[in-house]
């Protein structure tokens, strides 16, 4: 009877309401779930795609601003030899001597590192000397309050009286090893002769104490690249950016400002923006996954992750992409292995040489003149290799007096015996020093060929040092063949292959 009566408060053809109300419930719930959650991954998508241009534009901006930073320290320490040196105080800042300006000084910069203007500003703002490339104007003025030139070679003055030290005679400057040239080095861009121009300034300073600057301000040396279409492709080689330029506006991406603060020009390219391509990963997730909205998420997060990640190491790269050797601007050990490498993968299809060298009298260039003349002696060695080698291969320094050849246009021992006998001669014929004295140097060389040497960089590598070392043992001054080397010689060589 119970059962009855309840069963009767009931129209017929209808349910409880809980039983009734439920499918309806579950489909709006689910309903409610799917759009919050492709609602949240639109959210999230647009959120990161935004966060992926901001990430990418900020590593774009800073790894340009490394690049410029790494110009002016390429600058400023081509100019340290220079700039730190007993004669240059000698012939510039005690007495200034203008045929040491314009034969040595000026030819220096241009011949050997490049630098297409330089300057010399003395005490008061007095410019002394200007130049383009190896024209020497030596026409003395006044700098105007305002210049640009002053300007850096009054910050150039600042950064000199900070690391100033007393010495016998009077004053120098605390030695700086080439990574920190930046302390005693003036860097920024300023507008010369109607161009904007990347510049480093730093004093002329005693190296060794035989001399001593006086009292006041010493004389600084200005060096000067204009920012022309050679330069921005320049830099362009290593960023690799889309449409880059510079123009004289400040209305781009980078400007940059001249000592005072004011913006004389600014660089400008098209900007990668990854955001885009999240849009490929969060729509097809909206579609398919938006049940999984924490699992779409996650993805999500990988791929923001990897793409800083990728900008991570492309900024890397490019602050490892100083492939040149600084004093010979040969290439360096890290480009000269990375060519080896490539060339060694390459084998099967383009066997190549290595030649191994090592100075013979170097040590005694350096006891008897100085480290100074030295330099001076691997920059005309470095020439002299350049030179002989020419089109035939690359040429690297990879120690002090080390030397490297990558021979990849031929490799039959008779033009390598040609190739070895000419830079023999080459590297043997007498050197006259800055300071007049002159001194020779001889080379020993070791050859080995692949794939018979070696079929990896490592192991071909090592028989050319052991010819090397077999050269200089038999004599020094000639070229020793890896195959010429005795049977056990030959037989460790092998097994490391």
């Amino acid at each position: 009877m119970a059962e009855r009566d309840a069963a009767s408060q009931w129209p017929a053809g209808t349910g409880a309401p809980g039983r009734f109300g439920l499918p309806a419930m579950v489909r709006l719930f689910a309903a409610v779930l799917i759009s919050l959650s492709a609602l949240s991954l639109l959210f999230v998508g647009d959120v990161a795609s935004r966060k992926a241009d901001d990430i990418a534009i900020e590593k774009q901006l800073v790894l340009f601003e490394n690049v410029l930073r790494d110009r002016h320290n390429l600058l400023a320490r081509d100019q340290l030899g220079l700039a730190r040196w007993d004669h240059s105080v000698e012939n510039i800042t005690l007495k200034f001597r203008a045929s040491y300006v314009v034969e040595e000084f000026v030819s220096s910069l241009w011949y050997d590192f490049g630098h297409e203007r330089s300057f010399l500003v003395g005490p008061g703002g007095r410019l002394l000397m200007s130049a383009w490339q190896d024209e020497v104007d030596l026409t003395a003025r006044d700098l105007e309050p305002g210049d640009d030139l002053k300007a850096v070679a009054d910050l150039a003055v600042a950064r000199h009286h900070a690391n100033r030290t007393t010495i016998e005679g009077g004053y120098g400057q605390k030695p700086v090893p080439a990574a920190d040239v930046h302390q005693i080095a003036a860097f920024g861009f300023a507008e010369i002769d109607g161009e904007v121009m990347l510049t480093t300034a730093m004093a002329i300073v005693p190296d060794d104490g035989e001399v001593a600057l006086p009292k006041g301000d010493p004389v600084i040396l200005i060096s000067a690249r204009p920012i022309d279409t050679e330069f921005v492709n320049e830099v362009n080689g290593q960023l690799e950016y889309s449409d880059l330029s510079f123009s004289r506006n400040g209305n781009g991406l980078l400007t940059v400002e001249n000592i005072e603060g004011e913006v004389v020009g600014s660089f400008d390219w098209t900007l990668y923006k990854p955001g885009a391509e999240i849009w490929t990963v969060v729509v097809p997730a909206v579609v398919l996954v938006c049940g999984l909205m924490l699992v779409a998420s996650l993805v999500l997060g990988r791929y923001i992750s990897r793409l800083s990640i990728r900008l991570e190491d492309s900024e890397r790269r490019n602050r490892e992409l100083a492939h040149r050797d600084a004093l010979s601007g040969l290439a360096n050990r890290l480009f000269f292995d990375m060519a080896l490498n490539e060339a060694a993968e390459r084998l099967a299809h383009a066997p190549f040489a290595v030649i191994a060298g090592d100075l013979d009298r170097f040590k005694a260039v350096n006891d008897i003149h100085g480290h100074a003349a030295g330099d001076e002696v691997i920059r005309v060695v470095a020439a002299r290799l350049q030179a002989a080698v020419g089109d035939s291969g690359l040429v690297g320094r990879v120690g002090g007096d080390e030397f490297v050849i990558l021979v990849n246009a031929f490799r039959d021992r008779h033009r390598l015996s040609l190739l070895a006998q000419h830079i023999i001669t080459s590297v043997t014929q007498p050197i006259t020093l800055a300071s007049g004295a002159v001194v020779d140097v001889g080379i020993s060389l070791g050859i080995a060929t692949a794939p018979e040497n070696g079929a990896s960089a490592r192991p071909i590598m090592a028989t050319a040092d052991r010819a090397l070392y077999a050269s200089k043992e038999g004599g020094r001054g000639r070229a020793f063949f890896a195959e010429d080397l005795p049977s056990e010689t030959q037989a460790a060589k092998d097994e490391a292959a």
